[in-house]
């Protein structure tokens, strides 16, 4: 036993009072419940971590499947059209910079840019 008894947090005789454990329920269900709530949040994340790299892998391999008539430069936008025979394709000319009618493409898919990485990014207006 300790030589300095008063210092001890429990009784060192019989005749001291019975140590009692406190409930513990509430601190358990608080802890579980901010584990829960964290793993949540993480779990959350990965599924939308996993969301944008799978719209970055699809968007990469629709843009690569399209005929390129001249060398694409890393970070610049280029535009994706749809010609009158339904043929895809990558230009440098914006939307609102067609001006001949005859020329214009029927369908706008999108803005891209190439990342360094050779991936294509979609533009969000």
């Amino acid at each position: 036993m300790s030589d300095n008894k008063a210092l001890l947090p429990y009784g060192t005789a019989p005749s001291f009072p019975a140590i009692e454990m406190n409930c513990t329920f509430e601190w358990d269900n608080h802890l579980a419940s901010k584990a829960r709530n964290t793993i949540t949040a993480r779990a959350e994340e990965i599924k939308n971590d996993y969301q944008e790299l799978s719209d970055l892998a699809k968007d990469t391999e629709y843009v690569n499947g399209i005929e390129k008539r001249y060398d694409v430069q890393v970070g610049r936008s280029y535009w994706v059209y749809e010609n009158k025979a339904g043929h895809l394709f990558l230009s440098m000319i914006e939307p609102h910079e067609w001006n001949d009618t005859a020329i214009r493409p029927t369908n706008y898919h999108g803005e891209f840019v190439l990342s360094p990485d050779g991936t294509w990014k979609r533009q969000h207006a």
